[in-house]
């Protein structure tokens, strides 16, 4: 399965770039259940919502506030890209993820599309809305070195998309 995004936030690029640093990052941004475990060398395993494996991943390539490129292994396997493109009013976010189920072979596309590909777009889509509450309220400040540009205010109370 393949996910395709490109949004807009009147956020900073470094604002946003904050929450894909490391695979660890990702539950801040995504509101992931449980805990994340660093597995070394650079490897996480983020636990899902309603998904019975954590994902493990670790970025290969990024740049700051420019763009970061990771890998799925275990259970999962694939890979992953977000695009930070500054504008006169905030960040564009281009990228995808390509993630399929290891053990599945051929079948892993029939149980991405029937099961897994609404849950995966759900996820970020939980993400997606975060950052917008975040735009909403202003926040972070737009001045450099800002402590609230690494926090995420009220996450605990954005509810999961339908």
């Amino acid at each position: 399965m393949i996910l395709e995004f490109h949004e807009h936030f009147r956020l900073p690029a470094a604002a946003v770039y904050a929450y894909f640093e490391t695979p660890a990052d990702w539950a801040r941004l995504f509101g992931l259940a449980g805990t994340t475990e660093d597995r070394g060398d650079g490897w996480y395993a983020v636990d899902l919502k309603n998904f019975p494996f954590p994902l493990v991943a670790k970025n290969t390539e990024q740049e700051p506030d420019r763009f970061v490129r990771w890998i799925f292994r275990g259970f999962w396997r694939g890979r992953g890209e977000v695009r930070f493109e500054e504008t006169a009013d905030g960040v564009t976010v281009t990228g995808f993820e390509e993630i399929a189920v290891r053990p599945l072979f051929f079948l892993s596309p029939l149980v991405e599309r029937w099961v897994l590909e609404r849950g995966f777009r759900a996820v970020w889509q939980i993400g997606w809305h975060r950052l917008r509450k975040m735009e909403a309220k202003g926040l972070p400040g737009d001045e450099p070195g800002d402590p609230r540009l690494n926090s995420l205010p009220g996450a605990d109370s954005i509810p999961a998309p339908d």
